[in-house]
């Protein structure tokens, strides 16, 4: 079994594993309510405007980061997998536009939480960030100062990353001399749902986007997927954790500074 997987089971199982996680990800922050991001704003304007291409893009991204779309309609799904259905397919964009301007815009409900946010400032209290300029110049550890989506600019402009369909940016991006360790962070909470989709986007993120060997992909997971489970879903995602290869680094949060310390001591033999 990959040992980083192992450890993780092991310490899911282990005595104050959820207490630990209280650190990074305290109770009272977790809000299963309304949280609408800075994209909510690009929204009205895209309604108010009637800019339909804009609008439609926008709400699939936001249902692939858990939002329900606003209406049914058959063509959503394959609008949402295939990114250039909606120049190719101007009617239906018209069809399914049409109905969204009859209503009243709101803000989609999103029952997932903000753990990316709250994974970044635990982060920021245990590591040094810095800005581009430094990050490019320190060769010790550090971290890249920025928000999800201008961490992901970076893997994919600075370090020639493919992160393909990845749903949004990237939780952190660290260096520790010339390797470079990129990441995502989730907590599962259930293993359906929203949260089942967040499993396997990380699992995704890990197995299928093609970065240079400089770079280290890292899926940080915490929560029930490390546990054993009887439902076929749970079961599921278990079995794909145990099998994944040693080269596919998934872990909880609470061992990211060990597999850090472990990167750092071999570059620096």
């Amino acid at each position: 079994m990959n040992k980083w997987v192992e450890k993780s089971i092991n310490i899911s199982k282990s005595n104050f594993y959820l207490d630990n996680l209280l650190e990074i990800y305290p109770p009272d922050e977790i809000d299963r309510g309304l949280f609408i991001n800075d994209k909510v704003s690009n929204l009205r304007k895209f309604f108010q405007e009637k800019q339909r291409k804009e609008l439609l893009r926008e709400l699939i991204l936001l249902k692939r980061r858990g939002f329900k779309f606003p209406l049914e309609n058959s063509y959503i799904s394959f609008l949402s997998h295939y990114n250039g259905a909606i120049d190719k397919n101007p009617k239906i964009v018209k069809i399914i536009t049409d109905e969204i301007f009859k209503n009243k815009l709101q803000a989609p409900k999103k029952a997932s939480r903000r753990i990316g946010p709250m994974f970044r400032k635990w982060l920021e209290r245990k590591f040094k960030f810095v800005d581009h300029d430094p990050f490019k110049k320190n060769k010790g550890l550090i971290f890249l100062k920025g928000d999800d989506k201008q961490l992901r600019e970076y893997a994919e402009k600075e370090l020639s990353c493919d992160l393909g369909e990845l749903s949004k940016g990237l939780d952190f991006l660290a260096k520790i001399k010339n390797i470079h360790l990129i990441g995502t962070a989730k907590f599962i909470t259930d293993f359906g749902g929203s949260q089942g989709n967040q499993f396997y986007e990380a699992i995704r993120f890990i197995k299928e986007t093609k970065c240079p060997e400089n770079v280290i992909k890292i899926a940080v997971m915490d929560g029930v997927a490390w546990l054993e489970s009887t439902s076929k879903k749970g079961r599921k995602m278990q079995n794909i954790l145990i099998n994944l290869e040693n080269d596919k680094f998934c872990l909880s949060a609470l061992l990211l500074k060990y597999f850090i310390k472990e990167e750092n001591k071999k570059l620096n033999k």
